[in-house]
């Protein structure tokens, strides 16, 4: 693997930048397995640094792009699907709000699509609906499951004959090792006036203060952390205009959680059915869900 060392902020390109937390593991050893949606090795993490000028945390070194997209193009998640009900619970709020600021009918683009569980949803609502996934294992669970035809790869190979009006963020921005060419590429793929929606972690809640290494987020598919000045910067040097910023609350059945901690249980059919029944909605107020629209 090929790494690369940063001189400055990703974000707002400020030299600005200082140590903020040390790598937690060997970052040889890792591959696609560490990459899963459904990964619960919390409390690893990467060689952080943060800026002193708008806030981002990002990790240096970091891997580069080609890298990055290897993994995420073998990495399989069986795992995911099995949770579509609380997943599903989830896309409802964000579709809910979004149909207050969006019509549907109008044309969406889910980026980092995993299984089809949004986009089917989104499709029922009326959308037209594309979605792009860098996983060949959760491009053909899409079709399987939903009859969703998804892209298989990612933002740089991808292109449409028109602009969406609206596009999705769940849980990508803290993957990408280069927000910022990221962003610009989204640029050329958005109505103007369309609408994106991000859910992203927060590095500045409370349960980063409380949970320390242990915070839940802290795993090695998370490259980078925004707080809500770094956001509105980001979003702000790409022609975005935040509309609305909420906290995003989890939907999780019981089985899910206790999986996270005791995996064991996941061998136990007879107790499974039971504990997929119950659902929790958690709301930690260490994630931000933002609507933005283009200037």
């Amino acid at each position: 693997m090929k790494w690369e060392q940063r001189n400055s902020c990703p974000v707002c390109d400020s030299s600005r930048t200082h140590n903020y937390r040390k790598g937690s593991f060997d970052p040889e050893r890792i591959g696609p397995d560490h990459f899963r949606i459904t990964d619960s090795h919390y409390g690893q993490m990467w060689n952080f640094h943060k800026c002193r000028d708008c806030s981002f945390v990002f990790s240096n070194p970091t891997l580069n792009e080609q890298d990055l997209a290897k993994f995420y193009r073998d990495l399989e998640d069986p795992e995911y699907s099995l949770e579509s009900e609380g997943r599903s619970r989830n896309f409802r709020t964000i579709l809910k709000r979004l149909n207050r600021i969006d019509k549907p009918g109008n044309h969406l683009l889910d980026i980092g699509a995993a299984s089809g569980i949004f986009l089917n949803l989104a499709q029922k609502q009326g959308y037209r609906i594309t979605g792009i996934e860098p996983s060949r294992f959760l491009v053909n669970q899409a079709r399987e499951q939903y009859g969703i035809e998804l892209f298989q790869g990612v933002v740089e190979t991808f292109s449409s004959l028109e602009k969406f009006s609206v596009i999705t963020l769940v849980d990508i921005l803290e993957h990408l090792a280069e927000p910022d060419p990221f962003m610009t590429r989204l640029e050329g793929l958005i109505q103007k006036d369309g609408i994106l929606v991000i859910v992203t972690p927060d590095i500045n809640s409370l349960a980063v203060k409380l949970m320390g290494k242990r915070w839940w987020h802290f795993r090695i598919a998370h490259l980078n952390f925004f707080n809500r000045k770094s956001l509105k910067v980001l979003l702000a040097n790409h022609g975005f205009d935040i509309i609305k910023f909420h906290r995003y609350a989890w939907h999780f059945s019981i089985f899910y959680l206790l999986t996270r901690f005791f995996p064991g249980l996941k061998q136990k059919k007879p107790l499974q059915k039971l504990l997929k029944k119950v659902h929790l909605k958690l709301q930690l107020f260490d994630s931000w869900e933002i609507y933005a629209r283009k200037n």
